[in-house]
């Protein structure tokens, strides 16, 4: 007959349970892992794949039942962990996307404002193309695979039995998301300074030929000027977006 201990139980199920957590929650915030393209049972899947994978290579997982005090504080500490993870990666996206847009709050494209369903949020024209060049650039460097290496060297880094602490603290959050800003607006500066010259000679030329209506010409002209703009600096993008893909990645 055949007989096992609860001490056995805990560890065959924690040595597949505690690691698949951390997985789960990487995926549901990480970018293209988590898209919301990709059907929930794929990404199920994936993590369970994922899991199988990095069972062997972790360090042993507690003997701790997870409905105990102890064991929903590890559960916490370790969908923390996972959520931090892909939100640093996700910060570069969102910094892209404020920047296009601002692009396109200048070139007159809020107007055109739409739904996009993979955002989950209203994005004008140049806000969309920036959320896609970015998921095409992540895909370019290998960010999937840096962020799989990242995930993995957090289980050395962080062992599942919580004596690691968190990747990041409050003040490494507020910091990042200063510098999601601070990217967004390095991003944008150039197009910004296009636009404002562009407006500075349309009110010149308001003055000057008062019969001439500038909502007409106006309108065209910014959208004209904001594409060529965007289409002269684009190759001068991807080297800071770059960049803070692999800083958000290697840590």
């Amino acid at each position: 007959m055949i007989s096992f201990t609860s001490e056995q139980l805990a560890l065959w199920y924690g040595a597949v349970f505690w690691p698949l957590v951390r997985v789960l929650a990487l995926i549901s915030v990480a970018p293209l892992l988590g898209h919301r393209a990709v059907p929930m049972r794929l990404k199920i899947g994936l993590a369970l794949a994922l899991t199988a994978v990095l069972a062997p290579l972790v360090p042993a997982p507690p003997i701790t039942d997870a409905l105990s005090g102890a064991g929903l504080a590890l559960l916490a500490q370790n969908i923390l962990i996972g959520l931090m993870l892909g939100f640093a990666v996700r910060l570069i996206f969102a910094a892209l996307e404020l920047a296009g847009e601002l692009i396109g709050l200048q070139m007159g494209l809020s107007f055109a404002g739409f739904f996009n369903p993979a955002t989950g949020m209203a994005q004008n024209a140049v806000g969309s193309f920036m959320s896609l060049l970015a998921l095409l650039m992540f895909i370019a460097i290998d960010g999937h695979l840096l962020l799989l290496a990242a995930l993995a060297d957090s289980f050395r880094l962080f062992p599942l039995t919580g004596g690691g602490g968190l990747p990041l603290g409050l003040e490494a959050m507020v910091r990042m998301a200063a510098d999601m800003f601070a990217i967004a607006l390095t991003l944008a500066l150039p197009f910004l300074a296009v636009m404002m010259l562009t407006h500075i000679v349309l009110g010149v030329l308001a003055r000057i030929a008062p019969q001439l209506n500038v909502f007409a010409i106006g309108f065209p002209l910014t959208i004209l000027v904001g594409l060529a703009t965007l289409m002269l600096l684009l190759p001068y993008i991807e080297t800071p977006l770059r960049v803070a893909l692999e800083r958000a990645l290697v840590w």
